[in-house]
């Protein structure tokens, strides 16, 4: 397979297995990236394309910039403060009310650096649940609404946002900072909210719901217009919509599994996007080879927004 066509280009054939959190690092100038069944945070040098990871004690599946330096970040053990380059993991708090019915995933910052992480319902990963039972229960909600949305904030106080999860991804923040995207992916659902300035939310509504044929929403990110960016997990495509929900733009992907965008490099004109590989055969990565590669969206033809670093 070609590592680059009209519409994107390979960047680094990393082979992850469940690659997230792709972030941008203008302090410096690389894409980080989390590996979070192989245990690692990753980065790639946008100007010379040196790469480097590194193996934190525990998984970790999340991280956003971190204003004192380094990162905060979901994992194993909650909340922690990490620093890939040195070897640092200090976790600090636990926002789970119950650690063994869930696990934290995807996590980022708002406009004002609060850090916001959701979890998810824990018997989909866990190995002591067989597949049987996991295909048995893959439609029965009810019983996998074990995740939550959390919001920490910079005085590291922890509050519970929204319960009766299943699968939390994003969230994603409009440019002013007043509306809140977040994917609930395996009842394939995207929610909006209004995010006051205090980060309370009201007035939660379906933004969009999916069929089988689009996958399920996985991660997101919102440009400078407005336009919310979906990666679609099991579906080949990242498709990008309007705030009302139209949708503007369609990116075929050579893989089945694209999990979080984000844009980054000089002027943030650039689209970055990680990729997975979970659960697949042998026949499955001889027919999906770039499988688990950090990817270059090319000429997304709008600009990103700057992250806010956690002010914590």
């Amino acid at each position: 397979m070609s590592e680059s066509n009209e519409s994107w280009r390979c960047l680094w054939q990393a082979k992850a297995h469940l690659g997230e959190s792709t972030l941008w690092d203008e302090r410096d100038g690389c894409i980080y990236w989390v590996d979070i069944e192989a245990p690692s945070v990753n980065w790639y040098h946008l100007e010379t394309g040196a790469t480097r990871s590194w193996v934190p004690p525990k998984w970790i599946s999340a991280i956003a910039l971190r204003k004192q330096g380094g990162f905060v970040a979901s994992c194993a053990d909650g909340f922690a403060y990490v620093v890939p380059s040195a070897g640092v993991y200090e976790p600090f708090c636990d926002p789970r009310a119950d650690p063994a019915r869930s696990r934290l995933n995807d996590g980022v910052t708002d406009r004002k650096g609060r850090y916001w992480s959701g979890s998810c319902d824990n018997s989909q990963w866990e190995d002591s649940t067989t597949a049987e039972d996991k295909e048995a229960t893959v439609r029965d909600f009810d019983v996998r609404k074990n995740g939550a949305l959390y919001r920490l904030d910079s005085t590291g106080e922890v509050t519970c946002m929204q319960d009766n999860v299943v699968t939390s991804n994003g969230p994603a923040f409009s440019p002013d900072g007043r509306t809140m995207y977040f994917n609930d992916s395996l009842p394939r659902v995207t929610w909006a909210y209004d995010l006051a300035d205090d980060g309370s939310l009201s007035n939660r509504r379906d933004f969009l719901r999916y069929d089988e044929s689009h996958g399920f929403p996985d991660g997101m990110a919102v440009d400078e217009e407005g336009g919310i960016w979906i990666a679609f997990f099991e579906s080949w495509v990242l498709r990008r919509y309007d705030p009302e929900g139209a949708l503007l733009r369609e990116c075929r992907l050579p893989v089945k599994q694209g999990l979080r965008p984000a844009f980054g490099g000089p002027g943030l004109s650039r689209l970055f996007l990680i990729s997975g590989a979970v659960g697949f055969t042998a026949q499955m990565h001889a027919e999906q080879p770039l499988a688990g590669s950090l990817f270059e969206v090319l000429n997304p033809g709008v600009c990103g927004l700057p992250e806010v670093p956690f002010e914590g």
